[in-house]
């Protein structure tokens, strides 16, 4: 089979690796996600020549991970576990060296039926299954998703029967290790550690690897339920299985539950009162199958209305962010002011509906897209009066201002002392002696959308194992002096002696540790350096609202803050 690791630590496996993780990670919804790969990104060549020389010379670590808590419906959470870029470049190196080079993997991903984590098969395909299943005279489906399925698939018996096929130990060493989960923030978890993977059981949600492993568990469930009589679509967690009677996928889906129990696996009953429809279902294809976002039936399929409702929120929701956005800036007659004026929300708006469209492509209902069209067209119209009533009263320089095209003059005058700077702290530390505080900042915006980054705000920091804290406002800030500011005041507090900082905000972090240039909050900054020249400082970032006791109660101490803020704005 040859060396799979000297494959997988090729310069040119790592930097294709890293041309995925880019393209996922800059449109990524996740700022901190966003701000990593933006960080990797300014000097790829080095990080990528760095990743390889630790991977051929056995000193590659892993990073840690962070544990982050997503609610569910019913009060119950769920992790998300999030990881560096480093890690997962190499995951996917692992990944792509995987579906190239070894024939097992290529035979769990010939599997015509398995279309979700696989090259080359995707949604479409599975719409595409069940059509030529109805054509076939499968008038009868059940529908059902695996539980809890990342959480619980067998780590140690995926990597056991890669070990029977796979002879590079250095190789499944590597993999071993890029699927172990170890975070950062365990301890803070406390009990809800429970949620995430173990050693033993699950994989990370997200991780390049995690649908492989779920695909090479399943490869057996999909060759037993795909006959001449039944076809089972299957898209990671989902599936669906078709046949000819209610009484034969009845008795498939029974084999389907067995067979999961075997894996120690699960997954909800359509058959149960109790059952939600929307995550189990059964019946006659007339009646209409939603599966991977689609409504399907006999000769017509179209996006499920939860879809189309999807698309309709984010694009009112996006009006939304416009609308205040606009009125800040006219209010302050400061094109800078915020980003999404008229011009950029309409550009935004064509992107939503330009990826939604695509996703529903093969739909035939034209019918369907023509009234949601209509829909948009509302809002639109909508949005267009607002920008004309609040264009009535102004000049032409008022009016290019919220249309999207700022005016020169409106630049914020800088002076010399604001020149761009490079800030960096001792980064050292005695634990021993060393004292520990969380920092927050955060700002009062308005709840319709979000869309600035300036208002009324708040300060606060908590020290660890103590009841030291300290908090305060400004009456017009914005969220990152609110953050830096934070830090100031901990290092203030405790002018003298070791000191450990944790803050959420990676503009903070990176920049105090001379990643990143400092240009703007020179005066912040200039207190910053004044307060931690000549000491042992160390600032780290730690993921916000990740379940951390004490970033949580900073952060609640900041709104506090900034909430008094604002009703003291109001007043004045």
């Amino acid at each position: 089979m040859g060396k799979l690791f000297d494959i997988a630590s090729e310069q040119n496996n790592l930097f294709a690796a890293w041309r995925h993780i880019r393209s996922n990670g800059l449109s990524s919804k996740s700022f901190e996600t966003r701000s990593a790969v933006e960080a990797f990104d300014e000097d790829p060549v080095r990080n990528i020549r760095s990743i390889q020389s630790l991977l051929r010379n056995g000193k590659f670590e892993f990073d840690y991970q962070t544990g982050i808590l997503k609610s569910k419906a019913g009060g119950k959470k769920r992790g998300i576990v999030l990881a560096s870029v480093r890690n997962r470049i190499v995951e996917r190196a692992i990944l792509d060296t995987l579906q190239t080079r070894c024939q097992f993997v290529k035979d769990v991903n010939s599997c015509a039926t398995s279309v979700g984590g696989v090259p080359n098969r995707s949604v479409p395909h599975g719409i595409k299954l069940i059509l030529d299943a109805f054509e076939d005279g499968k008038s009868y489906f059940v529908r059902s998703d695996i539980s809890g399925f990342f959480d619980h698939i067998p780590r140690r018996a995926v990597i056991g029967y890669m070990r029977e096929q796979i002879s590079d130990q250095r190789f499944l060493s590597l993999i071993d290790q890029a699927t172990t989960v170890t975070l950062a923030n365990e301890t803070a978890l406390g009990e809800n550690r429970s949620v995430f993977p173990t050693n033993e059981e699950g994989v990370a949600q997200g991780s390049p690897l995690s649908a492989l492993f779920g695909n090479i568990l399943l490869s057996g469930f999909d060759q037993q339920l795909n006959s001449d009589e039944t076809v089972c679509v299957r898209f990671i967690d989902d599936f669906v299985i078709l046949g000819k009677s209610e009484d034969l996928v009845r008795s498939v889906f029974g084999q389907a539950v067995q067979t999961l129990k075997e894996l120690n696996l699960d997954c909800k009953n359509p058959f149960s009162e109790k059952c939600d429809p929307a995550k189990a279902d059964y019946g006659a294809v007339s009646e209409k199958i939603i599966f991977l976002g689609h409504q399907i039936e006999p000769g017509l399929w179209q996006p499920a209305r939860a879809a189309r409702q999807e698309l309709l929120q984010k694009i009112r929701a996006q009006f939304a962010a416009g609308r205040t956005a606009i009125k800040d800036v006219k209010a302050r007659s400061d094109s800078f002011a915020a980003k999404s004026r008229y011009i950029q929300t309409l550009e935004l708006v064509d992107r939503i509906i330009a990826g939604w469209a695509q996703s529903f492509a093969y739909c035939n209902s034209r019918s369907t897209f023509f009234d949601l069209d209509a829909k948009i067209d509302e809002e639109l119209l909508n949005f267009r009066r607002f920008f004309r009533e609040q264009c009535a009263p102004l000049d032409d320089r008022g009016k290019r201002r919220l249309w999207g095209v700022r005016l020169v003059a409106d630049v914020p005058i800088k002076t010399f002392d604001e020149l761009p700077r490079i800030v960096k702290v001792d980064g050292r530390y005695v634990s021993a002696k060393s004292i520990t505080v969380s920092t927050d900042g955060s700002i009062c915006r308005s709840k319709k959308s979000g869309a600035t980054s300036s208002g009324p705000g708040g300060w606060a920091f908590v020290t660890h194992g103590s009841d030291v804290t300290g908090s305060g406002y400004e009456i017009s800030t914005t969220n990152n002096r609110m953050e830096l500011l934070a830090v100031v005041k901990a290092l203030e507090h405790y002018a003298k002696g070791p000191l450990v900082i944790r803050t959420d905000s990676q503009y903070v972090e990176r920049t105090a540790n001379g990643k990143q240039i400092a240009k703007a909050n020179a005066d912040l900054w200039d207190r910053f350096e004044a307060a931690s020249t000549g000491r042992k400082v160390r600032i780290d970032w730690v993921k916000g609202h990740s379940g951390d006791p004490h970033n949580d109660q900073a952060d609640l101490m900041a709104k506090a803050q900034a909430s008094f803020a604002a009703t003291k704005s109001a007043k004045q």
